[in-house]
């Protein structure tokens, strides 16, 4: 895979991951989340034909690296290929696709996809809980963003 999907893989890794204490990935199913079973943020309603609990991470770095490819992020500009695959991963390629609507840069795009996460958390009370982490996730990637 290209050096700058290796270098952003550790970012999707810092934000989708839960660990234990002994600092293991381990499978999450928080009852809120739609996405269902979750692990390395690979979620069992986007990947119906895996074995989610049991993702070791070689296999999530390999579907990661297959979405990165198409989703065409290496493509965009720097920043903006990040942040788009961001938002693949956390709301979903459809959703990252209207988000790029009208967003020439990442920030115009991060702009959109803090919106977003604020009409969904107002509309969705189950939803509203991830709020604060979706936010702080946006913020910590336009700091990831400005050392490419």
């Amino acid at each position: 895979m290209t050096t700058r999907f290796e270098k952003f893989l550790p970012f999707i890794y810092k934000w989708e991951c839960v660990r234990d204490r002994k600092g293991n990935v381990i499978a999450e199913n928080d009852p809120d989340d739609p996405g269902g079973v979750t692990k390395y943020g690979i979620d069992k309603a986007s990947h119906p034909g895996i074995d989610v609990r049991n993702l070791t991470e070689p296999q999530a770095r390999a579907i990661y690296a297959n979405e990165w490819r198409s989703a065409g992020a290496e493509l965009m500009a720097d920043g903006l290929g990040e942040s788009y695959f961001n938002a693949c991963v956390n709301c979903g390629t459809g959703r990252a696709k209207k988000l790029l609507v009208g967003a020439a840069t990442a920030g115009e795009f991060l702009d959109n996809q803090e919106a977003f996460y604020r009409r969904l958390a107002a509309s969705r009370t189950k939803l509203a809980k991830f709020l604060k982490g979706w936010l702080n996730r946006t913020q910590d990637l336009r700091k990831f963003i400005t050392t490419l």
